[in-house]
């Protein structure tokens, strides 16, 4: 026998938080801005140039091999 499908309602539900927010300095720009529990940087760019302080040299070596390889490329054509 072939099984029935059941009827299924779908139903948009929209959930909304009340997350408290403390002010913070950002270690990379010091600048005071108002964030969550967990947030340490004031903006995703200040985050960023804190991932490169902290290993600058993956990133000189990353920019290094995509430039030879766009420059091989170049070459070919």
């Amino acid at each position: 026998m072939a099984e029935k499908k059941q009827a299924v309602k779908i139903v948009r539900v929209v959930i909304e938080r009340h997350i408290p927010l403390t002010e913070k300095a950002c270690p990379q720009c010091r600048k005071r801005f108002m964030g969550v529990k967990i947030q340490q940087y004031c903006s995703k760019a200040c985050a960023k140039k804190a991932a490169y302080h902290r290993n600058p040299e993956a990133y000189r070596e990353s920019r290094m091999k995509s430039y030879r390889k766009a420059k091989e490329e170049g070459k070919k054509q």
